[in-house]
């Protein structure tokens, strides 16, 4: 290493970007003496409707378990919506299924959550660790890799050298550009809209999705009475929907999801974003590892993003703490391997299923509807089948860490 990196501050890990993924890494590290860096450099405004903010979560019940264990979840009892029971259908066709957490001895399937919320308890729960430093907002003006460490520059004056940083910065992950990785890219040319509406009947902690031409629309249960929706349309009709005053978009909404809670009455402010996947073409380097977005991106038709991203972060967290209890060097490829072959075949399952709901639900194939509608109706009643699938999507059967140690 270059003299002038002798008077780097030397730490455990370095994670880049402060968002709930990043943020659960850092967690399932608390209290184990890691000295841990977490570099970000500000996130996006919050924007809010009916008082709520536009992005949420819904984290499945075995993601759940895993922020119990780190004691991140303690902060969000009282600012999360227990998801009982999911209902799904396929437009104006027959064929629907219900998916009950009592069908698998749950009392929820997860939980909905404003994404400010989570991220704020993520953090709530870290002020108590001498050990983990957030420095926000900060930007890496420089980064060097050595054999031995990877060494980094904030805003041009402190200095860090650490054996392992992790890129959590997002979708456009500076940190993966920075390293030379591309990605496989998949673009939807569509958009979801989101949005905090009020229906006239309770929801009752259901979650409902219709699946459309174009994509599916998701009335998501929220605190007091509340739903945030997730509405997939083409590009042209997206923009068509967000251009609608109140009036027109709340017509527009009741016509697509019909009367199952009465009228929707209310909606408050709109935002849209492009739907896209990619996947990073490596998943680790020497000394670099990637989770959450920086990964992998998926299609929201299932609310999965987020709890892929989590997973990464505590099979991660336990490779490299398991690394220094066998005095490995936990930036190392046989270490990084390890967390990447254990996170593989769950990256690409969900990014397969979620692909092939896309194409299934918005093809125009003669007769497709019909086979939809009977497939939905086989699995509703195949009993066993069903309870496998909704323990596979909750994360309660997959071979993932709950308690780092």
């Amino acid at each position: 290493m270059p003299e002038s990196w002798k008077g780097a501050e030397r730490v455990d890990l370095i994670i880049v970007g402060g968002g709930m993924v990043g943020l659960t890494l850092a967690n399932a590290l608390r209290g184990l003496g890691w000295r841990v860096v977490i570099i970000e450099r500000g996130g996006a405004p919050v924007v809010r409707s009916l008082g709520l903010d536009c992005r949420v979560s819904a984290i499945v019940a075995g993601n759940v378990q895993m922020l119990r264990a780190t004691g991140a979840w303690t902060w969000m009892e009282g600012r999360a919506q227990a998801l009982v029971q999911m209902r799904v259908w396929d437009d104006q066709h027959a064929g629907g299924i219900r998916f009950d957490a009592a069908e698998i001895g749950q009392p929820f399937l997860g939980y909905l959550v404003e994404n400010s919320n989570l991220q704020q308890g993520l953090l709530q729960n870290l002020e108590q660790d001498e050990d983990i430093e957030l420095c926000l907002p900060a930007n890496i003006t420089d980064i060097q890799w050595y054999e031995e460490a990877v060494n980094v520059v904030i805003d041009g004056q402190r200095r860090f050298s650490a054996p392992l940083i992790v890129g959590a910065d997002g979708g456009r992950s500076w940190l993966r550009e920075q390293s030379g990785i591309d990605c496989w890219q998949r673009d939807y040319r569509q958009k979801g809209i989101v949005a905090t509406v009020r229906p006239r009947r309770h929801h009752h902690g259901i979650a409902f999705q219709r699946f459309m031409r174009t994509g599916p629309l998701a009335v998501l249960p929220m605190c007091d009475g509340l739903c945030s929706i997730v509405w997939s349309n083409d590009n042209e009709q997206a923009d068509a929907l967000m251009a609608m005053d109140d009036e027109a978009f709340l017509g527009a909404l009741n016509d697509a999801f019909g009367p199952v809670l009465g009228d929707i009455v209310e909606t408050g402010r709109r935002a849209a974003f492009p739907l896209r996947a990619q996947l990073a073409r490596h998943l680790v380097r020497p000394r670099l590892a990637l989770i959450g977005d920086a990964a992998h991106t998926i299609h929201p038709l299932a609310g999965l993003g987020v709890n892929l991203g989590m997973r990464d972060a505590m099979v991660l967290a336990q490779e490299i703490v398991d690394a220094r209890r066998f005095d490995e060097d936990w930036g190392s490829m046989d270490v990084l391997k390890r967390y990447m072959k254990q996170r593989l075949p769950d990256i690409l399952s969900v990014m397969g299923g979620m692909e092939g709901f896309h194409q299934l639900f918005t093809s125009s194939l003669p007769g497709l509807h019909v086979l939809r509608g009977m497939g939905m109706r086989l699995v509703g009643n195949a009993g066993l089948i069903k309870q496998l699938l909704m323990r596979n999507a909750t994360g309660l059967s997959l071979p993932v860490p709950r308690r780092i140690g």
